[in-house]
C-alpha cells in the first residue's frame, strides 16, 4: 500500500507540477538549454533523438557534486550502481538488466551488461570525471552502433575539445569531512587549454584525489599461521589516483580536424567499502583478517579524424588501451566454510589471494555519414577490437603446511590458476533513415559481427588438495581452445513529430553479450563454455517541449525480452565459481522525466522508473524458477531536484537539493544453493544533498552536504550461507559528508 501511494504522489509531482507551477511567470522567457549529443553518431539536439537517452553537461555535473558515478547514478533514470567503493570496478546497469546478483564486479555473469565510453574509445576502468563536456546515456540494447558491450546501454563521456579561441582553464580544490572517518578527503584539479597556432591547440587536464575511507577492518592479522593476535586498520577503503589527461587538436579547416588524446589514471585503493555489523557489532567495521588493497593503473592513447565533403563525412578513431591491476583479499571464509571445512582444524588457519591483470586493448572503428538534406540519411561503418588479456589468482594458507607437516613443493601456495587469452571481434554496421516527410522517419539498422575468443593457455594447481588425492610432482593442469561466433543484431525506429515541440517514436532493438569459457579442475563438460546471450528491446515514447521551452517532459514504455542469460553460480565439483546459461527474462518498464524552469530563477528537474522483472522460464541449471524477480532491481525509483539563484551585488547564491529515493531489492534470484545460497534482501532509502554555491566573477566557493540526513543503507552483499557469519558483509553507501569547494575560471 505504502508504494502504492509512494509510486503515486511521485507521479503527481512529476506530470501535475508542470502547467501549475510554470504558466504563471515573468514575462521574459527563460529558456532550457538544450545539449548537443552525438549518441547517434550525428550531432543532434537530445530532444531531437528519437529514442530514450538522457544528456547532462559537464557544467551541470559539476554543480550538483556528480563527478563520480556513484553520484552520478542519482540523475540519470534507470541507472542502478553497486557501490563497491575504489577497490573494484562497480557494477553498473541500467533498465533493470542484472542477473548477476550484487557483488560488484566480483563473480558477475559474463561481461558488459552496458558499455562505457570516453569520446569512442571503451574503457576497463570508472574514469574520473574532470574535464568533461557532457555525459550521453543511452538506455536499452544499442547493439547496431555500439556492438557487444551495449546490451543494456551505454555511458559515453564526452571531453572538453582544444579551443584555439584563447587561452582559458580552471583551478578547483574540495576538502570534506565524512561521518564515519578518522581523517579529512581532499581533491585538486586543474585544466589549461592552449591555443598553439591558428589551427593548433593543446589542452591538459590533471587531478588527484585522497579519499580517507571510512571502514576499518578491525580483525587484521598481525602474524598469519602462528598468532590469533589482531589489529586494528581504521579507515582502510582509503583511496589515491591520480588522472592526467593531454589533447592535441590540428583544425585547418571547418571540415576537417585531427586530434591526438592520451589519458592515464593511476589508482591505489584500500579496502571493500563493505562492513559486517553481523560479526564485529559495528555497520562500518569489516571482519576481514586481511588488509586488502587494489592498485590500478589505466592508459589509452588515442588518435581520431573528420573529414567532411560535400557528400559523405569520414570519421575514424583508433585507441591502444592497457589496463594492469594487482590486488590483495582475503579467503579464509570460503575454504573453511564452504570448499575444504576440514582446514578449520588447523587452530590458526588463515588465507588470502593476490591477483594480478594485464589487458591491452587495439580499437578502431570508421565511419561513412551522409551529408546534406536528401530524403534518405545512412551511416555505415566497419569495427576491430582485439583484447589480450592476462592474469593470476593465487591463494596462500600461511602456516598450514607446516602445522600439517606436509610439503607439496609449492610453498604455501594452496591453489594457482593463470590465464592467457585474446579476443577478436571483428564487425560492419550500417543504418539508413528515411525521411519520408518533415514530420515522419522510419530508421533501419544491421551489425554483422565475428567474435573470436582464443584461450592460448588457463592453467590450475590446488597443490594441498592434490599431495593428498594424487601421486606427486605435483603439476598444474592446462587447458586451451578457441571458438567463433558469428551473428546479427538488428534496429528499427520510427518517430512522428505531432508539433514542432512533440514527438512520438517506436522502437525495436537487439542487443548481445560475448559468451566464455568457464576454467577449472573437475569441470563437467555443460560446464566448461557458456553461450552469448541477447536482448530484444520493444518500445514506445514521447518526448516534448512545453511553455515557450520552459518545461521538458519525456516518457517511454518498454518491454525487453531476454534470452540465454548468463547467471554466476558455481561447478558441482569444487565448487569454482562459473557462468552459466539461464533460460528467458522478461522486463516490463515505465520512465518519466521532467525539468521545468518556474521561474527565471527557480527550475526543477526530476525523473521516475518504474521497472517489473522476472524469469519467464523455470532456469533449472541455475535453480531459477518462473517468476522470480531480477536482482538488485528496485521495482521504483526516483529523483526530484530543484536550484534556486539568488542575486546579490556583483555576485549569485546558488542553493540546490535532491532528494533520490530507491525501492527494496534482493541480492539473488532466490535463496537456492545454486546461487551461492547468498540471498538477502536490502531494505529501500532515500538520500537528500544540499549545497549552497557563491559565485563571483570567476570565483565560486561551494558549502555541500550529502546524505544530509545521514542515511545508513545498503546497495550489495555477500550472504553468510557461502561464507558463514564473519565472511559474509554488505556493501555500504557513504554516510553524511560535508565538504568546501573553492575555484577560479580564467
Amino acid at each position: 500500500m505504502f508504494k502504492r501511494r509512494l509510486l503515486s504522489q511521485a507521479l503527481a509531482i512529476t506530470t501535475l507540477g508542470v502547467p501549475g507551477v510554470v504558466v504563471a511567470q515573468e514575462e521574459s522567457v527563460f529558456n532550457i538549454e538544450e545539449v548537443v549529443v552525438t549518441a547517434t553518431r550525428r550531432a543532434e539536439g537530445v530532444q531531437d533523438i528519437p529514442y530514450n537517452i538522457t544528456a547532462v553537461s559537464g557544467d551541470s555535473m559539476r554543480e550538483v557534486g556528480a563527478t563520480s558515478l556513484s553520484k552520478m547514478a542519482q540523475f540519470v533514470p534507470g541507472m542502478q550502481m553497486v557501490d563497491a567503493g575504489a577497490r573494484g570496478l562497480s557494477l553498473v546497469t541500467l533498465r533493470g538488466m542484472n542477473i548477476g546478483g550484487l557483488q560488484a564486479s566480483e563473480n558477475q555473469g559474463g561481461k558488459d551488461i552496458i558499455s562505457r565510453y570516453v569520446n569512442d574509445t571503451p574503457l576497463l576502468i570508472d574514469m574520473k570525471l574532470i574535464d568533461v563536456e557532457r555525459i550521453e546515456v543511452l538506455r536499452g540494447p544499442q547493439g547496431t552502433l555500439y556492438g557487444r558491450g551495449a546490451m543494456g546501454g551505454t555511458v559515453r563521456y564526452i571531453l572538453n575539445k582544444p579551443s584555439t579561441e584563447a587561452i582559458e582553464g580552471e583551478v578547483y580544490g574540495k576538502i570534506s569531512q565524512n561521518a564515519e572517518s578518522s581523517g579529512l578527503s581532499y581533491e585538486t584539479n586543474a585544466v589549461l587549454n592552449l591555443p598553439l597556432s591558428e589551427t593548433v591547440a593543446a589542452r591538459f587536464a590533471v587531478g588527484y584525489l585522497d579519499d580517507a575511507g571510512f571502514i576499518d577492518y578491525t580483525e587484521v592479522l598481525t602474524e598469519p599461521g602462528v598468532s590469533n593476535n589482531t589489529r586494528v586498520v581504521e579507515d582502510a577503503n582509503d583511496e589515491q589516483t591520480t588522472s592526467v589527461r593531454a589533447s592535441l587538436r590540428w583544425e585547418p579547416t571547418d571540415e576537417f580536424y585531427l586530434q591526438v588524446n592520451y589519458f592515464q589514471q593511476d589508482q591505489q585503493a584500500g579496502g571493500r567499502q563493505a562492513g559486517n555489523e553481523l560479526f564485529t557489532g559495528n555497520k562500518y567495521h569489516s571482519a576481514m583478517r586481511y588488509v586488502e588493497p587494489y592498485d590500478a593503473k589505466d592508459s589509452v592513447a588515442n588518435v581520431e579524424f573528420d573529414w567532411e565533403t560535400e557528400y559523405v563525412e569520414i570519421f575514424s578513431t583508433t585507441s591502444l588501451a592497457n589496463f594492469d591491476g594487482e590486488g590483495q583479499r582475503d579467503q579464509t571464509d570460503l575454504l573453511v566454510v564452504d570448499i575444504y571445512p576440514g582446514y578449520a582444524n588447523f587452530p590458526e588457519f588463515s588465507a588470502f589471494t593476490r591477483e594480478v591483470d594485464k589487458t591491452d586493448a587495439l580499437v578502431h572503428e570508421t565511419r561513412f555519414l551522409s551529408t546534406g538534406d536528401g530524403m534518405i540519411d545512412w551511416i555505415a561503418g566497419f569495427y576491430y577490437e582485439q583484447e589480450d588479456s592476462e592474469g593470476s589468482s593465487t591463494e596462500f594458507t600461511p602456516g598450514y603446511q607446516d602445522w600439517a607437516g606436509i610439503d607439496t613443493g609449492w610453498g604455501e601456495i594452496e591453489y594457482q590458476a593463470t590465464s592467457d587469452s585474446r579476443f577478436t571481434e571483428k564487425a560492419v554496421f550500417g543504418e539508413v533513415t528515411f525521411n519520408f516527410t518533415d514530420e515522419f522517419q522510419v530508421t533501419a539498422g544491421l551489425r554483422s559481427f565475428e567474435q573470436t575468443l582464443d584461450i592460448k593457455e588457463d592453467c590450475t594447481v590446488i597443490p594441498i588438495y592434490w599431495f593428498y588425492t594424487r601421486p606427486s610432482p605435483i603439476e598444474p593442469e592446462c587447458d586451451s581452445g578457441k571458438g567463433t561466433v558469428k551473428d546479427t543484431v538488428g534496429k528499427l525506429n520510427a518517430s512522428y513529430n505531432i508539433t514542432e515541440d512533440m514527438m512520438l517514436y517506436g522502437t525495436l532493438a537487439e542487443g548481445f553479450r560475448r559468451g566464455g569459457v568457464n576454467v577449472g579442475p573437475g569441470l563437467l563438460p555443460g560446464e566448461k563454455t557458456y553461450q552469448p546471450d541477447k536482448a530484444l528491446n520493444k518500445e514506445i515514447g514521447l518526448r516534448s517541449t512545453w511553455v515557450d521551452g520552459r518545461v521538458t517532459f519525456n516518457a517511454a514504455l518498454f518491454q525487453i525480452d531476454w534470452t540465454d542469460l548468463q547467471v554466476p553460480t558455481k561447478s558441482e565439483v569444487n565448487a569454482l565459481n562459473i557462468i552459466k546459461n539461464g533460460q528467458q527474462g522478461e522486463i516490463n518498464g515505465l520512465e518519466l522525466t521532467l525539468q521545468a524552469h518556474a521561474t527565471e530563477r527557480l527550475r526543477f528537474d526530476g525523473w521516475i522508473t518504474y521497472y517489473d522483472t522476472q524469469l519467464t522460464e523455470d532456469a533449472p541449471e541455475i535453480d531459477g524458477l518462473k517468476g522470480d524477480s531480477f536482482p538488485g532491481v528496485p521495482e521504483l525509483q526516483f529523483n526530484l531536484a530543484a536550484d534556486y539563484a539568488i542575486p546579490l551585488d556583483s555576485a549569485e547564491l546558488v542553493l540546490r537539493g535532491n532528494y533520490y529515493w530507491k525501492d527494496e531489492v534482493k541480492t539473488q534470484l532466490n535463496d537456492t544453493i545454486a546461487n551461492n545460497g547468498d540471498y538477502v534482501e536490502l531494505d529501500s532509502y532515500g538520500l537528500l544533498n544540499v549545497s549552497a554555491d557563491y559565485v563571483r566573477d570567476q570565483w565560486h566557493v561551494k558549502l555541500y552536504v550529502d546524505n544530509l540526513t545521514n542515511e545508513y543503507y545498503e546497495n550489495g552483499a555477500r550472504g553468510e550461507a557461502r561464507y558463514g557469519e564473519r565472511g559474509s558483509f554488505r556493501y555500504v553507501g557513504t554516510p553524511r559528508l560535508i565538504g568546501l569547494e573553492a575555484g577560479y575560471r580564467f
